[in-house]
């Protein structure tokens, strides 16, 4: 049995939607994410962990040259029938409107381009930016990055924005006709949360991890128009501020339980296009890195879902 039999993945889901496989690359507007600008970054932000080498010097190529030296890589490692923009890094709906929205037609003209995911913050989602968007020709996803249905865990990871700035993000995005996706953490062991999922579980004593978990869980089922979920655990990274609070984060052992969990009670129609961080870097150290290779990761997982899924 593979992943796809179970879940919803990215892969199964564009497959289905072209008739082959489709794959994603990372691009960069050039412009830093806001936080990081400030040195009021996120918690867990190392910003050299999720872009391209290439892409990680003080000036980024033009958006055409990352598509083309992106997929000539890629080609190199995999089959595709077509591609995806991502723009992956920073806040991608911060900074000059105009100026962005020249740089996503850049890739929406693109021959090799299929679609466009823009990744961006709660707070920068506005009808103006949408708007905008709703000139491009090729379908749109627009990614936020809620990370946490909670305050508390909000703060803890110094987001600096709050449940209430998630909520009105979707509300806007549901206006419009734009898929949409969120961004989850999972793997903060902070407070109790309560919630009426937690009575379909298993009837085991419930931690703080699958608390914060499942009240994720119950925000995303709530808002219809989200369509798919990227699920990340909390990395800690060498050199970031987890590091320094000396953040020990959570284990492979206590994820997994978790993250079969979460999905169990997630909507049936959704897509997950991810499980676990990524390390896109390897020189780039995750302290509580996982132990083995991402198949044995699957392998755990699906182990843990036989009896939830």
């Amino acid at each position: 049995m593979k992943i796809e039999d179970k879940i919803n993945t990215f892969s199964k889901y564009y497959k289905s939607k072209y008739g082959f496989k489709v794959f994603k690359i990372g691009l960069s507007t050039g412009i830093e994410c806001p936080k990081r600008a400030t040195g009021d970054e996120c918690i867990f932000c190392v910003r050299e962990t999720f872009i391209d080498n290439s892409l990680s010097e003080n000036t980024v190529p033009s958006v055409p040259v990352q598509i083309d030296y992106m997929i000539n890589k890629m080609k190199n490692k995999v089959k595709a029938g077509g591609y995806i923009a991502y723009f992956q890094d920073g806040t991608s709906f911060y900074g000059d409107m105009e100026y962005l929205y020249n740089l996503f037609k850049e890739a929406d003209e693109h021959p090799e381009i299929l679609e466009l995911i823009i990744s961006t913050r709660p707070e920068y989602v506005t009808e103006e930016f949408l708007n905008m968007l709703n000139r491009l020709k090729k379908p749109v996803t627009i990614e936020v990055g809620v990370q946490s249905a909670n305050d508390k865990s909000l703060a803890f990871l110094n987001r600096g924005h709050t449940q209430a700035d998630n909520q009105r993000a979707i509300d806007i995005l549901s206006r419009y006709n734009f898929r949409v996706g969120v961004h989850i953490i999972l793997g903060m062991s902070l407070h109790s949360c309560r919630g009426n999922l937690r009575l379909s579980l298993r009837g085991t004593k419930q931690s703080s991890y699958r608390d914060e978990a499942l009240s994720i869980a119950e925000w995303i089922n709530s808002n219809k128009v989200i369509n798919d979920v990227k699920i990340h655990h909390l990395a800690v990274f060498k050199g970031s501020k987890l590091e320094k609070l000396k953040y020990t984060g959570i284990s492979l052992s206590e994820y997994i339980p978790i993250l079969a969990d979460f999905i169990s009670v997630l909507r049936e129609d959704l897509t997950i296009s991810r499980l676990f961080t990524s390390n896109l870097n390897r020189h780039q150290t995750m302290l509580n890195d996982f132990p083995g290779v991402k198949r044995m990761w699957l392998n755990e997982f699906m182990k843990q879902t036989t009896l939830l899924l």
